[in-house]
C-alpha cells in the first residue's frame, strides 16, 4: 500500500509538474501576446500623437499666416509712418538749428553796435564834462569872446600859471 500511494503520489507530482509547465506555457504566451499587442498600442498612440502634432501644427500656421501677414503690413505702415515723422522732425530741428544761429549773430551784431554808440556817448559825455568846467570857468571869469577868442580883464595880483608864467588869471565876473 505504501508503494502505491508513492506511486500515485508520485504519478501526481508529475502530474502536477505537466499542468504547472502547459500553464507556465500558457502564460508565457499570454503575456508574449500582450507585450505585442502594447507595442502595437504604443506604436498606434505614437502614430496618433505625431498625426495629431502635425495637423496642429499646419491648422495654427493656416490660421496664424493672414494674421501675421496684417501684422506684418502693420508694422510696415507703421514703420513707414515713423520714418516719415523722423525726418520731419530732424527738419525741425535743423530749422531751429539754423534759427538759433541768426539769432546769435544778430545778438552779436546787436551788441557790437551798442558797445560801439555806448563808447561814442562816452567820448561825447568826456567833452560835454571837460566843456563844462570850461564853461563853469568862462562863467567865474571876466572874460568874452572877441574875434574868435577869449578876451579878459585880467587881475594884476591874480595868480600867474604856465611853463614861464606868462599867464595871469583873470579877475572875477562883477555881481558875484
Amino acid at each position: 500500500m505504501l508503494q502505491n500511494n508513492l506511486k500515485l503520489l508520485s504519478a501526481l507530482m508529475a502530474k502536477f509538474e505537466q499542468r504547472e509547465t502547459g500553464m507556465r506555457s500558457a502564460f508565457d504566451k499570454s503575456m508574449a501576446a500582450l507585450r505585442d499587442e502594447v507595442a502595437q498600442l504604443h506604436q498606434r498612440v505614437d502614430y496618433i500623437v505625431h498625426s495629431a502634432n502635425e495637423r496642429i501644427t499646419e491648422e495654427a500656421r493656416a490660421a496664424i499666416a493672414p494674421v501675421a501677414a496684417g501684422y506684418g503690413e502693420t508694422v510696415s505702415t507703421v514703420s513707414k509712418q515713423l520714418h516719415g515723422a523722423s525726418k520731419t522732425v530732424w527738419a525741425w530741428y535743423g530749422g531751429l538749428a539754423v534759427l538759433a544761429v541768426l539769432v546769435l549773430a544778430v545778438g552779436w551784431g546787436v551788441l557790437g553796435y551798442f558797445r560801439h554808440e555806448l563808447a561814442v556817448a562816452k567820448e561825447e559825455y568826456q567833452r560835454y564834462d571837460n566843456a563844462a568846467s570850461i564853461a563853469q570857468a568862462f562863467y567865474a571869469s571876466d572874460t568874452v569872446i572877441c574875434g574868435g577868442r577869449i578876451c579878459s580883464n585880467d587881475d594884476p595880483n591874480g595868480q600867474r600859471v604856465g611853463d614861464k608864467r606868462q599867464y595871469r588869471q583873470a579877475k572875477p565876473r562883477p555881481g558875484q
